[in-house]
């Protein structure tokens, strides 16, 4: 079973204010944690990364001077669209696990997990059971109805799938997007398997998201994955 991971960065990254697969954390770019996690993992036969069509040759230089054997596919416009084009580029791959480049602290660990998981039941998606309470609330703000958290899980990535999953996912969506790989599958009547993820695997969003895990690095919180002797 060919095990192929496919890092997704081709977002606008308009939120962040600033381009987030180049900004600085510790030192090193944000794409380059992500690299060196799934490097790390020891799980993977090939790393595919999906980029913005106008810095495919910038993402190239920083793949080439830590993961030469990856390459660099350009993204489409949506986060559907670049998740097809990663599966477009490794057609021998029989797992896929998509990870979101906007995710620097993910584990090792977690990666390898989810890829076990995935190899036995077809899916794994990482993620995290809802602690806080949900409420609902109108446009003015005001509260109308507590909405049960139980079975409520806030998504993560990686999420990895056997290749025919989601193909059948992808001839089901036509033309239309999803907020994950999950939600695309959902759509096509499957259901993936929920996983449970880590709470250091934060996503960076904002400018403030940057900011904060900026301070964990400094605080000596999250660490630079350690890559593997060659």
């Amino acid at each position: 079973m060919r095990r192929v991971l496919a890092i997704l960065g081709a977002g606008s990254a308009t939120r962040a204010g600033v381009d987030k697969l180049f900004a600085d954390l510790g030192g090193q770019p944000v794409l380059a944690w992500s690299l060196a996690a799934g490097q790390s993992a020891g799980c993977f036969d090939e790393i595919v990364v999906v980029s913005p069509a106008d810095k495919i040759k910038a993402v190239e230089t920083l793949i080439r001077e830590r993961a030469a054997g990856a390459r660099v596919v350009a993204g489409g416009a949506t986060r559907t669209a670049s998740s097809w084009a990663a599966l477009d580029a490794a057609p021998n791959g029989d797992v896929i696990a998509i990870h979101d480049a906007a995710r620097p602290f993910c584990p090792p660990s977690l990666f390898a997990r989810c890829v076990e998981i995935a190899l036995l039941d077809g899916s794994a998606v990482a993620g995290l059971p809802l602690a806080d309470t949900v409420r609902r609330a109108d446009e003015a703000g005001a509260a109308t109805e507590e909405v049960s958290r139980e079975g409520l899980w806030s998504a993560q990535t990686p999420q990895v799938f056997r290749r025919e999953l989601l193909e059948q996912a992808r001839a089901a969506a036509g033309e239309r997007s999803f907020s994950d790989d999950a939600a695309a599958l959902i759509a096509a009547g499957l259901r993936p398997k929920m996983v449970l993820g880590e709470r250091r695997n934060l996503k960076i969003t904002t400018f403030e998201d940057l900011a904060y895990a900026r301070e964990l690095v400094a605080k000596g919180l999250a660490g630079y994955p350690a890559l593997p002797v060659r």
